[in-house]
């Protein structure tokens, strides 16, 4: 049976909102990519040269301009989404995190949370990351079989996804990554030995999001169909029924975690918090 949206709503774990101090969030947007996704409907773009040293200015300067209207606030969280933010330079995300710390009160355990590719180039850097202030990184794995990551446009194969987990292991405390579920022919075994693999690997967080297909993508020019709705249904449950039973609880409609390995940052939007988006494709929630 398909699943409605109460049952989706009161299967999740998420904190109502008011619950308690929402806390404070900053999105940073970095556009650029390798190459794009066919299912990506995002502000993405491929630049074969990219002005690093302007970049890194115009994102302190847009921090400074909302400065003033915000600093009362205590920032919990600080996201680097994309786009490919792991394609940064080191030295710029350093230079956004010293100006948010510099600009802003910082909670004690300000998390800061930056996506990456698992490809092995990127994941070349992740020491550098941590160095510039990174605590939390986020893997777009998206699959453990190869062909389903030629399908997705993914550049990376299963065993980078796998080596990337393990060096993000070994330098974040804190780490996480997606896979796409509800892919063309995708039946309930394949996504079990999927989530197999993943729960093999994963620290206390997963991200789990069902294929759809956007207007405009190359997937919807080209035809691409999804899963129909039992079959997508059928997965979803038993996404909730492995990771329950492995500890990992929904609480957010495609994210898991074991207690308190929830993404704060998440968390806070859950709860109607303000979060501050700078960069080309972010926007802000400001109250």
């Amino acid at each position: 049976m398909p699943v409605s949206a109460p049952d989706i709503a009161a299967a999740s774990t998420a904190p109502e909102a008011g619950a308690r101090d929402p806390g404070f969030g900053i999105y940073v947007h970095w556009p650029f990519c390798v190459s794009l996704c066919p299912y990506c409907d995002f502000n993405s773009h491929v630049a074969e040269r990219v002005d690093h040293q302007r970049w890194r200015a115009a994102l302190t300067t847009e921090l400074a301009h909302f400065r003033d209207r915000t600093r009362d606030n205590v920032v919990t969280s600080v996201f680097f989404g994309g786009g490919t933010p792991s394609l940064m330079q080191p030295e710029t995300v350093a230079r956004v995190i010293d100006a948010v710390r510099t600009g802003w009160h910082s909670a004690p355990d300000l998390e800061i949370t930056l996506e990456a590719n698992p490809s092995s180039a990127e994941a070349a850097k992740f020491r550098a990351l941590r160095d510039a202030g990174v605590n939390r990184l986020s893997l777009g794995v998206q699959s453990f079989d190869d062909a389903a990551l030629r399908f997705l446009g993914r550049r990376h194969s299963a065993a980078e996804a796998k080596r990337a987990i393990a060096v993000a292991a070994e330098n974040f405390p804190r780490f996480s990554f997606d896979l796409i579920y509800g892919l063309p022919g995708q039946t309930a075994d394949d996504w079990k030995q999927q989530l197999r693999e993943a729960l093999e690997l994963a620290g206390g967080h997963l991200s789990c999001y069902q294929l759809t297909i956007e207007s405009g993508t190359p997937f919807h020019k080209g035809g691409v169909e999804a899963a129909d709705e039992a079959t997508g249904a059928t997965l979803y449950d038993v996404t909730q029924e492995a990771l329950s039973a492995a500890g990992l609880a929904l609480y957010e409609i495609s994210n898991h975690a074991r207690p308190g390995h929830e993404c704060r940052h998440n968390v806070s939007g859950w709860r109607g918090g303000d979060y501050l988006g700078i960069g080309p494709g972010a926007h802000s929630r400001l109250t």
